[in-house]
């Protein structure tokens, strides 16, 4: 699917680049012409070629790189599941607070901080989809944080029986209770869209979560921030298993 997809893209944005080059060849050509010639060009067609086209072929180049954008996500998106769980035991607190220090920049700039709860139970899961689901809520919650206050992200979790609770918590703007469901949908965002985004985070956390035996939930009030609700099996077990 996703080469049916790019085909046709490639070509549209080859094409656009030889119009684009068709356009500067023609400008060349006005602005060279001499005085009577310059005044035969229309005030209508010198717009178009000094502005509306370029224009026109910006929008289409920023189409087709979202296009092209939405394309990788979507093989990101398959390529996660069908890749091998290779199951290990991997330290949560250990994972979280690497992660925090690799957004050391990202924190400043939003005058945030984020707090690891001591002890986080460990589990026995695949580290890179675990790591992967966590960088992707941690990096949401200091994205959407209110710059009008100080941002805080706090990491919690608990053994329950044979499975492991944590919850990404932070005080940002929050989501309104229609969107809680949304949010996770491929392509479909939330809330002002004044960050860069594709809408495809949340939908690329749940399949991770899920593919792993776990479940994720939001609880959430506009202007009173978020919490992300993570459930796993303690210990990873294949489909098969787990059903027997």
């Amino acid at each position: 699917m996703s080469h049916d997809l790019r085909a046709p893209l490639v070509n549209v944005m080859g094409f656009t680049s030889e119009l684009d080059a068709a356009r500067k060849v023609l400008k060349e050509q006005i602005d060279g012409l001499d005085e009577v010639g310059a005044a035969k060009v229309s005030p209508d067609a010198r717009l178009a070629i000094e502005e509306d086209l370029p224009e026109a072929i910006g929008f289409i180049r920023t189409s087709t790189a979202k296009m092209d954008r939405l394309i990788n996500a979507i093989l990101k998106l398959s390529r996660e599941g069908s890749r091998l769980i290779r199951p290990e035991s991997v330290q949560i607190e250990t994972l979280v607070v690497g992660i925090a220090d690799t957004m050391y920049q990202q924190l400043q700039a939003a005058d945030a901080e984020i707090e690891v709860q001591a002890g986080l139970p460990a589990i026995v899961t695949d580290r890179l989809s675990i790591e992967q689901i966590f960088q992707n809520l941690i990096e949401n919650a200091v994205k959407y944080l209110d710059r009008s206050r100080a941002g805080r992200v706090k990491v919690t979790g608990r053994r329950v029986g044979s499975q492991v609770e944590y919850a990404i918590e932070d005080n940002g703007r929050g989501i309104d209770a229609k969107d809680h469901e949304r949010v996770f949908e491929l392509f479909r965002r939330a809330g002002a869209q004044d960050q860069p985004g594709e809408g495809l985070g949340l939908a690329f956390v749940r399949a991770s979560v899920r593919r792993l035996g776990g479940a994720i939930r939001l609880t959430s009030e506009p202007g009173r921030g978020s919490t992300f609700h993570l459930t796993f099996p303690a210990v990873y077990q294949p489909p098969s298993e787990a059903r027997a």
